[in-house]
């Protein structure tokens, strides 16, 4: 199958359109199949069908092709890429494919993360792995092989119920570390109680940002900090909707009942230095996730499938959390093992049915550098 290189003007297809309208430049180089030059037409028409896009005018049509245009060219050379180092993570189109970078960094934080302040876990302290009655031998012996090889909270179960909830969407909000939070502490709420019940993501956009609108933004600390002060309500009775929080003002906590109690939410944050441990202890021994942040690169946009291996964030602006619920090890086509996160996301059914999968213990688009956790307990020791 051979291909050559075409450059797009104003195209026919959606009628004639004045070039200084469009976002991108005049022109666009794509590849194209030689045999199949309508290619990149019908991917598109596909992605409308599927995604159910229905544009105002011609001239919406015409802005979102070219945005479609360079999504595509990105996933074709992603894969291309992925393909020769013999990785199977694959790329593709995806919900996000045909809005602007612009569009799409609205979605996004774009506040570095700061927990300067917040406790540090300290594993010598948390008496709920090292108990008293024990002996320096058997604790030894627990020391050198207390974690195994792979984990997933998404098949636990407190009495034989699951702990992990669906996947939720941010939608275009970027309350992202809203979800992150309110992800980590209904885990570590049914892990407590017995029995999960979602919470409310929109509590915190509304109410856990100090008076700025949770949609332009918000921060971890802010989030778990709120909860330990004044709990946390269920999703049933404070749902998510995504036009509230694009304001200040709109806190309605005080009319909702509590699932979490205020200042029954214990958190810290974890030791950059010692991240992969400490994650892995949390999730093993307190069944409890780690909220993260970290920076968002092209790979992480067009995600489809497979282990992100490489840090493609560095000189990256904008930031996301999610949840890491997991980790375990692959192999790729040529043997070689990685280690890596499960990572709950809040864009729907995005990806691997909303999780995906990074690259651990490599501090990965700075996801190892500022994890909170926490845990729902009688004792506040463990920091």
């Amino acid at each position: 199958m051979r291909y050559f290189a075409v450059f797009l003007t104003a195209l026919p297809i959606f009628g004639v359109i004045s070039v200084d309208k469009f976002e991108m430049p005049e022109f666009f180089e794509i590849n194209v199949n030689r045999e199949h030059p309508d290619e990149i037409y019908k991917a598109f028409e596909d992605f409308k069908i599927k995604y159910h896009r229905k544009y105002k005018d011609e001239s919406e049509a015409q802005q979102r092709f070219n945005n479609f245009v360079k999504s595509y060219n990105s996933v074709n050379s992603l894969n291309a890429k992925s393909a020769e180092r013999g990785l199977d993570t694959k790329f593709a189109i995806n919900k996000f494919s045909d809005l602007s970078s612009q569009e799409f960094s609205g979605r996004l934080s774009h506040a570095p993360p700061n927990n300067t302040g917040i406790p540090m876990l300290d594993l010598e302290k948390d008496k709920s792995f090292f108990r008293a009655t024990e002996t320096n031998k058997t604790r030894h012996k627990r020391r050198s092989t207390r974690y195994p090889d792979y984990f997933d909270l998404r098949t636990e179960k407190v009495n034989g119920r699951y702990i992990i909830g669906p996947v939720k969407d941010q939608g275009k909000c970027a309350c992202c570390w809203g979800f992150a939070v309110a992800g980590l502490v209904e885990t570590v709420n049914a892990a407590n109680e017995g029995r999960f019940t979602s919470l409310s993501d929109q509590e915190l956009c509304d109410c856990g940002t100090e008076g700025t609108p949770g949609c332009q933004g918000g921060s971890l600390v802010l989030g778990v900090e709120y909860v330990r002060k004044y709990g946390l309500a269920a999703e049933a009775d404070y749902p998510y909707d995504e036009a509230r929080a694009y304001s200040a003002g709109q806190c309605r906590s005080r009319k909702t009942d509590r699932v979490v109690r205020a200042k029954s939410f214990n958190f810290a944050r974890i030791n950059t230095r010692k991240a992969e441990e400490q994650i892995i202890h949390v999730l093993t021994k307190w069944k409890a996730p780690t909220a993260v942040y970290f920076k968002v690169g092209e790979q992480f946009k067009h995600y489809e499938r497979g282990v992100i291996i490489d840090d493609d964030c560095r000189g990256a602006k904008e930031w996301h959390a999610g949840v890491i619920v997991g980790y375990d090890t692959i192999q790729d086509n040529r043997g070689r093992s990685y280690n890596y996160w499960i990572i709950k996301n809040s864009w729907g059914d995005w990806a691997e049915g909303g999780y995906v999968r990074v690259i651990r213990g490599q501090d990965w688009c700075a996801i190892e550098d500022s994890p909170m956790t926490g845990d729902i307990r009688s004792h506040d020791d463990y920091y």
